[in-house]
């Protein structure tokens, strides 16, 4: 049987902790040879008006896991100005206000597609699970304050994440809205158990923290780089909000992988997310270091003064990682079939031919 597992299913069986858990384990397998990804793929159709949609794809193998899996996403995106801003978002235009994407999961032994996974809140904790793994090696251990720039879906992940370290006592956030921060503190500040402060600027949020979170949807940068402080770390969903003071400041640069995602679209037709990525310099990339070296101990803070920096896409690196979608569907999968729970579909119903 093949199980089909929606957003309320995923929701209900994946912890923040099983999640980092999970992608421990996909960064140690692919900085071992255990783990095949294949380079993330972008398409962008011009629809005019700053609208484009969008195509991704990427996936993976994890030989231990036993598991393939590619993760597919159909969206349409919107860039715009906002306050002197350049921000992008996705727009839910889909039947019923919804986003589209799905990760399909196979057994590398019989070939079946063993699950059918919406990717909605999957891919929320991914990130947030990501960001808090590379936190976990390259943030001083006595890292107690937390700054975050960003009030959005995300942003929340990247508060969940943080928060399984079980030594966070001050949280700070900041975002351009006044309204909207207080109200994701006051919803924060329950889900946490603890206070969750609102900041008045960006520069408020970062002075004295321990470890900056950005994520946001800005297409221009939201922190200075002179601003950080010896022995910070900062976490960033995507590169287009850094400066490159803050690429050059950093001692280490965190990356999913060295290798960058393609990008395609017509000439003359890229949005500003594909067209404007950083190009960054022998100075910066020399200083790039994989995820996996850095779980493994390959690599990663070698002094309490360091500036750290884990980033996405953008900065001449990879963002997300098919073995990432491989790993926490996995996981996923074995938590619903263990519970008993899903949609079954018989398997042959999936099969393309036989001889």
């Amino acid at each position: 049987m093949t199980l089909i597992i929606d957003n309320d299913i995923v929701e209900r069986v994946l912890t923040m902790g099983a999640c980092i858990d999970a992608l421990d384990t996909a960064f140690r397998e692919y900085a071992t040879g255990g783990a095949v990804n294949c380079p993330r793929s972008h398409t962008y159709t011009d629809l005019g008006e700053g609208r484009h949609y969008l195509f991704k794809s990427m996936d993976g193998a994890i030989a231990s896991l036993g598991v393939h899996a590619i993760r597919l996403s159909s969206d349409l995106t919107r860039e715009y100005e906002h306050d002197g801003v350049r921000r992008r978002e996705k727009i839910p235009a889909a039947p019923g206000g919804r986003y589209v994407g799905l990760v399909l999961l196979f057994d590398i032994a019989t070939l079946v597609p063993l699950a059918v996974l919406q990717d909605g809140f999957l891919q929320r904790m991914r990130v947030g699970a990501t960001s808090a793994l590379a936190a976990r090696h390259l943030a001083r251990p006595d890292s107690h304050v937390v700054g975050m720039i960003g009030t959005g879906w995300q942003a929340g992940a990247e508060l969940l994440g943080l928060h399984e370290r079980g030594d966070v006592r001050d949280y700070r956030v900041h975002s351009p809205d006044p309204e909207r921060y207080r109200a994701f503190c006051t919803d924060f500040s329950q889900r946490l158990g603890q206070q969750v402060r609102p900041v008045a600027s960006a520069r408020e949020a970062v002075d004295g923290s321990d470890i900056v979170a950005l994520a946001t949807n800005a297409q221009d940068p939201v922190i200075d780089g002179t601003w950080l402080a010896a022995g910070q770390h900062v976490g960033s969903v995507q590169g287009h909000e850094l400066d490159w003071a803050t690429l050059e400041r950093a001692d280490l640069v965190g990356v999913r992988s060295r290798e960058e995602a393609t990008f395609h679209h017509a000439p003359g037709h890229a949005p500003v997310e594909a067209a404007e990525r950083k190009q960054p310099d022998e100075r910066i990339t020399s200083k790039m270091v994989e995820l996996g070296d850095i779980v493994t101990g390959k690599a990663g803070r070698t002094w309490p003064e360091q500036i750290t920096l884990f980033t996405g896409g953008g900065t001449g690196a990879s963002s997300g990682l098919g073995i990432q979608f491989t790993a926490v569907a996995s996981a996923v999968y074995e938590a619903v079939r263990a519970a008993g729970g899903g949609h079954e579909v018989p398997t042959d119903y999936t099969e393309v031919y036989k001889p």
